[in-house]
């Protein structure tokens, strides 16, 4: 029995597009038909599901910070995190990430995000709950739940510096809304962003 890339995909619990990089990387390469469309036989299916099983996963340990002028804070999380998967006996790979929380195009968490889909790790690793995503951590944590992907958290105290990050963070949303609002230009906009600024600083 042969199925189409989107029962093969059903049967797997990955995306279409997971299945299709597989197949042009070699992992999981598809039989072809006449017309040149992608067909998977399902005692191979099964037998790659178990392979993956068997496999040992990684634990992601992910690092951000808001801008280049945080390197001594992003070395800290590293070194922080790399110690907590050690004292765990995890075996881990770290993923730095420079970018606001309220960027979500991020390279590093687009990469995180594709090894979740590809439920190629066991766990994320954070020293902050908010280093993952700034907003919409509850949908992050369902993605992950749905792939069998586990967050650890190691601080859930709120620190300063983040708490500095997330009052830039309301800033940019004011500036880009009232921009859009008034546009970019006018003196209404700008005046706005500098009673933002006077208010938060």
């Amino acid at each position: 029995m042969k199925l189409s890339v989107k029962e093969a995909a059903d049967f797997l619990g990955v995306a279409k597009s997971t299945l299709r990089r597989w197949d042009n990387e070699g992992k999981l390469v598809a039989d072809r038909t006449e017309g040149g469309h992608r067909r998977y036989p399902k005692d191979k299916l099964i037998a790659f599901q178990k392979k993956d099983n068997n496999q040992s996963k990684l634990t992601i340990g992910y690092c951000r910070v808001s801008s280049h002028g945080q390197k001594d804070d992003l070395k800290r999380q590293v070194e922080n995190v790399s110690n907590y998967c050690i004292a765990n006996g995890y075996q881990f790979k770290i993923i730095r990430d420079i970018g606001s929380g309220l960027n979500y195009k991020k390279k590093g968490l687009k990469e995180l995000i594709e090894l979740i889909e590809s439920r190629k790790i066991e766990r994320i690793v954070v020293n902050y709950k908010d280093r993952l995503i700034r907003f919409g951590y509850e949908m992050f944590e369902q993605i992950c739940e749905l792939n069998n992907v586990e967050i650890e958290i190691i601080n859930h105290t709120e620190n300063k510096t983040y708490q500095e990050e997330l009052v830039d963070d309301v800033l940019s949303i004011i500036t880009v809304f009232s921009a859009k609002l008034y546009g970019s230009r006018s003196s209404k906009a700008k005046k706005i962003k500098e009673t933002n600024k006077e208010l938060f600083d």
